[in-house]
């Protein structure tokens, strides 16, 4: 799979959106996918939390729920040193 994105641009994004409320519905996708990938990892270090993430679907499919997904305080420092990077690298 193809990607342009960083990890860490992706991790920007994904806590980015979740702090603006943008996962308003559940989703099915693979669980190999960027996206999946960079919310275990979100959650892994703490920097969310309220978020579902499914693998007993099948080994094709998971489920991603980040509707009550909210940042932590340790997901609003990364957030901000993120944004600060971004903006040093311009």
């Amino acid at each position: 799979m193809a990607t342009n994105l960083s990890h860490d641009d992706e991790l920007r994004g994904l806590l980015s959106d979740i702090a603006r409320r943008r996962f308003t519905t559940s989703r099915q996708i693979n669980p190999h996918s960027n996206l999946f990938v960079t919310c275990q990892d979100a959650v892994d270090h703490q920097y969310i939390t309220g978020a579902v993430l499914d693998t007993s679907f099948s080994s094709r499919l998971a489920e991603l729920n980040l509707t009550n997904a909210k940042l932590t305080p340790a997901g609003q420092d990364k957030l901000a040193s993120l944004i600060n990077q971004q903006t040093e690298d311009k």
